[in-house]
């Protein structure tokens, strides 16, 4: 037989998102916070309060690439749209 396709819905909101691979994988956010270079209450504040708006493109790949989740796996980083 063929190899069967599987895959993985991710949630659109890159905080739900970042949060299911962090409780999927068993890491803290304060652990993945000084991972990116970040103080230990970094991602917890983007995911519970919305500080910052969006992560850098640096760390979002970072932690892309740190938990195994692919280029898209955090979220789509739509970084041809200016910031107001």
């Amino acid at each position: 037989m063929g190899a069967r396709l599987r895959l993985a819905l991710v949630p659109a909101d890159p905080r739900q998102a970042l949060r299911q691979l962090a409780d999927e994988r068993g890491e803290s956010l304060s652990a993945l916070s000084r991972l990116i270079d970040r103080s230990p209450g970094y991602l917890a504040r983007f995911i519970n309060e919305g500080r910052p708006a969006a992560l850098t493109s640096d760390n979002h790949q970072r932690l892309c690439t740190y938990l195994g989740a692919g280029e898209f796996g955090l979220g789509i980083r739509d970084i041809w749209v200016p910031r107001t």
